[in-house]
C-alpha cells in the first residue's frame, strides 16, 4: 500500500462496542455460585442449586459441576443482554419464539413425566432437548463467540444425556427431582417460561 492510499478501517460503533463489553463483563463477573445469584431470581437460583447438585453427584467432580453451572448462567445472562438490547433481527426473533415454545413444551413434558408414574420416555426428552439446543445455537450464531457456543453444547451434552435423564427420573434422585420439578412448575406458573 502506498503512502498516498488511505487505509479504510471500519470503526466499531459505540453501541456494538458497549454490547461486547457488557457480554464480556457478564462472563467475567460470574465466577462463583454466590455471584451468579445476583443475576437470577430466588426460584431460578434454587433451580440452579439443584441442577448443580445433580451434576456433582453424577459427575463425581465438583470442578466439572461448577463449570456446567457457570456455562449455564453465562448463556442465560448473555441471552438476556442480547434480548434487552434488541440485537435480534426478525428471523432470529422467530427462532427465539420457537425456542421458548419448544423449551416450555419440554419442561411441561418433564413435569408430566414426574407426576404420572411409568410415563418417562428418555428418548423423547433427549430429542426435545436436542431440538432446543439446535434452536439456541441458531439464535446465537451471529452474536456470540465459539467459546459461548461451546458452553451451550457443554450444558446440553450433560443435562440432555439419556443416562442423566434416566437417573434423574429414578428412585435414586426422587427427592432432588421433586425439588427441580417444583422450581420448574413455579417458573411455568409465574410465566417465566
Amino acid at each position: 500500500m502506498s503512502s498516498d492510499e488511505e487505509e479504510v478501517v471500519e470503526q466499531p460503533s459505540a453501541k456494538s462496542m458497549s454490547l461486547r463489553i457488557q457480554k464480556k463483563l457478564a462472563g467475567m463477573t460470574i465466577k462463583s455460585k454466590d455471584k451468579m445469584k445476583n443475576y437470577v431470581d430466588e426460584n431460578t437460583g434454587e433451580l440452579l442449586d439443584h441442577l448443580y447438585e445433580l451434576a456433582v453427584v453424577e459427575l463425581k467432580d465438583v470442578k466439572g459441576a461448577k463449570k456446567l453451572l457457570k456455562d449455564l448462567v453465562k448463556i442465560v445472562v448473555k441471552l438476556g443482554i442480547l434480548y434487552s438490547k434488541s440485537q435480534f433481527n426478525e428471523k432470529e426473533l422467530a427462532i427465539g419464539d420457537d425456542l421458548r415454545k419448544k423449551f416450555k413444551h419440554t419442561v411441561l413434558t418433564m413435569i408430566s413425566f414426574n407426576e404420572v408414574n411409568f410415563t418417562f420416555d428418555g428418548e423423547h426428552l433427549v430429542s426435545s432437548l436436542d431440538s432446543c439446543r439446535v434452536l439456541l445455537q441458531k439464535l446465537i450464531a451471529r452474536h456470540l463467540t465459539d467459546k459461548s457456543k461451546g458452553r451451550v453444547d457443554n450444558v446440553f451434552s450433560f443435562y440432555g444425556q439419556g443416562e442423566i435423564l434416566a437417573v434423574l427420573y429414578s428412585d435414586k434422585h426422587e427427592e432432588l427431582r421433586q425439588k427441580i420439578m417444583g422450581c420448574l412448575s413455579k417458573m411455568v406458573e409465574d410465566k417465566v417460561l
